[in-house]
């Protein structure tokens, strides 16, 4: 049986199996946004399912072959070999997730840990010097202030030393792990291609099994002149194709010349239908 469907949208308003809004300016693609979204309660209809978003709206676009196929199909519940290697990849790749970090801190943090570095030792130079000429004029209490201040900067010089190891180390830290970023977004990359292949072969296979019913759709639509899917245009294509498909949201019909009105329409589609 075909659901009931009920817009209410602009302010207006209707229900039913089939809901006629020609001639009422509504956008059709607003509409086919409300249909797809669920938190949208202008359109409250049943979920738009996996054929859909290639078939849900009927106008004069263009409609890509298989991948509208293969969505007919997968709405039918076929399925492909491909499908579980598929979804292991894509587990793999949400696995290979790595964050890149940020490099160019830690290089800054290492050059400001060797600039301050030097400018350690050129004070702990300096220090040595004073105490040396307070030792050769024999003033001991320059001397003793001397060595004090020599051995504050000689110990201001082993930490500025101790954080230049510690900034190189993670900076060689952050290298490795910016590497192991890098590999990962290969391997990412290079999972999505196979993903990529696995998909095309698994559209065409779906796309082979369904076409026998969708081009017999296609020579029963409305209107069409075409012997086949290939050969139909777009119009023809998409209602041949959501007419085979199992679809339980409600079909965007946008053209008025192929049926008298949205009741007809949902009843050659067996589906739910807005008629714009």
């Amino acid at each position: 049986m075909i659901p009931d469907v009920r817009v209410r949208f602009d302010g207006i308003e209707r229900s039913g199996r089939a809901v006629d809004l020609a001639g009422l300016g509504v956008d059709p693609r607003a509409i086919v946004r409300a249909v797809r979204d669920p938190d949208d309660d202008r359109v409250v209809c049943p979920d738009s399912g996996v054929a859909h978003g290639r078939v849900g709206l009927v106008d004069g676009s263009s409609v890509p072959p298989l991948a509208t196929l293969a969505a007919v199909a997968r709405s039918l519940g076929e399925r492909t070999p491909q499908d579980r290697r598929v979804a292991e990849l894509r587990a793999e790749i949400e696995g290979t997730t790595v964050p890149t970090p940020e490099v160019a801190p830690v290089r800054e943090r290492v050059a400001r840990a060797l600039e301050r570095l030097e400018e350690r030792r050129e004070h702990v130079a300096t220090l040595q010097g004073r105490l040396r000429a307070a030792r050769e004029v024999a003033e001991p209490a320059a001397e003793r202030e001397a060595r004090d201040r020599l051995s504050d900067a000689v110990r201001e010089l082993s930490e500025a030393e101790t954080e230049r190891l510690a900034a190189e180390e993670a900076l060689e830290r952050t290298r490795t792990e910016a590497r192991e970023a890098r590999d990962a977004r290969e391997r990412r990359l290079s999972l999505q291609d196979r993903i990529d292949n696995l998909e095309g072969e698994a559209r065409g296979e779906l796309a082979r099994r369904v076409r026998p019913r969708v081009d017999a759709a296609v020579v029963a639509t409305p209107g069409s002149r075409a012997t086949g899917f290939d050969d139909a245009d777009p119009v023809t294509a998409r209602l041949a194709a959501a007419r085979v498909a199992d679809i339980r949201a409600p079909v965007v019909v946008v053209v008025r010349r192929r049926f008298g009105s949205a009741e007809s329409a949902a009843a050659w589609l067996d589906a739910p239908v807005i008629r714009i």
